[in-house]
């Protein structure tokens, strides 16, 4: 499994977009019975289903229902994968909340691969099958992600079944290495596709940057159209430190000013969250 998945061309996820429709069981919802999770298979590693666990010494639960599976490394890679579905459309992505716990964070990554067939008399073509990585390094809190499917359709047809795997580790396992994972869903079909919904005119910005822990920040972000916006700063442990209240606001250019006075120095992470749409910059923080 390793040398297939290291062979495969990896392409960094982005974030979410626009709605979508559930792949079978995406939301987790059905209770585990007899140690199997309806519509899924484990093949390797564990699963289990949770509304809640502890990161950090706070809880941590899923932004999208109550409850959430977590895929673990043993003394190897947890890979799980959906039994296959029926599918008639061409997806244009696929959307997913995961938050990834990794043991060695600057180097392992969790993976995942999309299959899509259709049939064709006696033997079955392969529409796509392609695998993405999320890169290096913990992916917490819950984080919104999109992989953009319309440039690795391998021919023109709508397939008309699909299958989705999980791998916690795309290089070397390492034992407690954990993906939590919820909403797995496909957007609308890929044709005609001219580009996902973006909340966001262009990347958030964060001034000055160093900044030292006696000052404030400038966050800066455009909207494209109305949305509801919360703005926080986590240190690199996964901590929320300091947090903007949530309000709604309108197309436009935003700046948000944000006291810094007292935190520790080290690298941050300033998350500024937009409806379903997530952008990020990291600051450095100075005495």
């Amino acid at each position: 499994m390793k040398k297939i998945l290291l062979s495969c061309a990896l392409a960094v996820v982005s974030v979410f977009t626009t709605q979508a429709q559930l792949v079978p069981n995406g939301d987790f919802e059905t209770p585990i019975a007899n140690s199997q999770l309806p519509k899924w298979l484990v093949l390797s590693g564990t699963l289990s289903q949770t509304t809640s666990i502890t990161v950090n010494g706070s809880p941590l639960i899923s932004p999208s229902g109550p409850k959430f599976v977590v895929l673990q490394n043993t003394t190897t890679v947890g890979i799980m994968q959906t039994l296959k579905f029926p599918l008639s459309t061409r997806p244009a992505s696929l959307k997913f909340a995961a938050c990834y716990l990794p043991k060695t964070t600057t180097t392992e990554a969790f993976g995942f691969q999309i299959l899509m067939t259709k049939k064709n008399g006696a033997q079955t073509d392969t529409i796509m099958s392609t695998l993405f990585a999320s890169g290096a390094g913990t992916k917490y809190p819950w984080v919104n992600f999109t992989a953009d499917l319309a440039t690795y359709y391998k021919s023109a047809a709508t397939p008309d079944s699909a299958l989705i795997l999980f791998i916690t580790s795309v290089t070397t396992p390492t034992q407690g290495s954990s993906l939590l994972l919820d909403d797995v869903k496909f957007s609308a079909n890929a044709s005609g596709l001219k580009g996902l919904q973006s909340y966001f005119s262009e990347e958030v910005s964060v001034s000055p940057n160093p900044v030292a822990n006696t000052s404030e920040i400038n966050i800066s972000y455009q909207l494209n159209s109305t949305s509801n916006v919360m703005v926080d700063l986590y240190d690199m442990q996964g901590r929320l430190v300091r947090s903007i209240p949530q309000e709604t606001v309108s197309y436009g250019t935003y700046n948000k000013s944000m006291s810094v006075e007292g935190l520790p120095a080290g690298m941050y992470v300033c998350k500024v969250t937009a409806n379903d749409q997530i952008q990020t910059s990291k600051i450095v923080i100075t005495q």
